[in-house]
């Protein structure tokens, strides 16, 4: 076992009696006090002196700590991801719920709006092939898609759902580091993949070489807020092995269109397209 595979068990470890403490409070501790071995009693002795809000709290201290290990040395044992997927599936839930949505609601809007009959259309990152299921609900008349990520697991999962449908691919691309598929496209799109990249600009620059003339980049991404309290999601987006760059890095391009900021800039949305063409406004209203 190297050094790195015991700093993942560590944190594994870690996010699970955090988890306990945060659930079962001081129910947790006394469970523990009895079944645990000698040496590990001293130090949950304390915490009968302490309140269970306090105990909850240090539960959730122990949690955000064990996947910062997580995130230094990436999950690679399976018990691994899904303990790390569990503990951040509140997280997930809510960013979805209370921050995603409204912006997904003016991403798919736009998506009607800039999809011609016969679109080519580029995925960066991809994913399971949402931003997919989006055009095809929609009953969008584009021409093909391509859909581009760097983890097999999650292509081998788009193809799946996806199996029978014409003209759509999905390519193991490291988007950073490998040229992209050649071609011209009508419509380049990115949702929630661009701040789990450490370079976004220098990726957006080379995916908008291939955009014909007339075509549209449309981006959505988390984004770090405008008001200076950006520690708390900064904490969450380490965690979560995200990068959080401002839309204003893509101001020099000569292709920025439009932004749209949601939730005082903690998500950024860009419209980038052909100088020649005319920006179209954006419709903030739910479909």
């Amino acid at each position: 076992m190297t050094a790195r595979d015991v700093l993942r068990w560590i944190g594994v470890l870690t996010v699970l009696e955090g988890l306990a403490f945060a659930i079962g409070g001081r129910g947790t501790a006394r469970f523990l006090a009895r079944v645990a071995p000698g040496w590990y009693r001293l130090w949950l002795k304390p915490l009968d002196s302490i309140s269970p809000l306090a105990i909850r709290a240090i539960g959730a201290f122990q949690v955000a700590l064990g996947l910062r290990i997580l995130a230094m040395v990436p999950p690679a044992p399976t018990i691994v991801r899904l303990v790390a997927s569990v503990a951040l599936a509140p997280t997930n839930a809510l960013w979805q719920a209370a921050v995603a949505r409204p912006a997904e609601y003016v991403f798919d809007d736009l998506l009607r709006q800039f999809v011609p009959p016969g679109a080519r259309v580029l995925d960066l990152g991809c994913g399971e092939g949402d931003n997919l299921a989006r055009l095809l609900q929609a009953g969008l008349p584009f021409g093909s898609y391509l859909g581009l990520d760097t983890s097999p697991a999650v292509l081998a999962r788009a193809r799946a759902r996806f199996t029978g449908f014409p003209k759509v691919d999905f390519v193991r691309n490291d988007l950073l580091n490998e040229p992209l598929p050649s071609g011209e496209f009508d419509l380049i799109v990115s949702t929630w993949a661009l701040d789990r990249i450490e370079d976004p600009f220098a990726l957006i620059v080379r995916a908008l070489r291939q955009l014909r003339q007339g075509g549209r980049a449309i981006l959505l991404f988390a984004s770090p807020p405008r008001d200076g309290r950006g520690g708390f999601p900064r904490l969450v987006a380490s965690l979560t092995g995200r990068h959080l760059y401002p839309a204003s890095i893509y101001y020099g391009l000569p292709s920025f269109a439009v932004e749209e900021e949601f939730s005082n800039g903690l998500v950024s949305l860009v419209i980038l397209e052909s100088p020649t063409t005319v920006s179209a406004p954006i419709s903030t209203a739910p479909p």
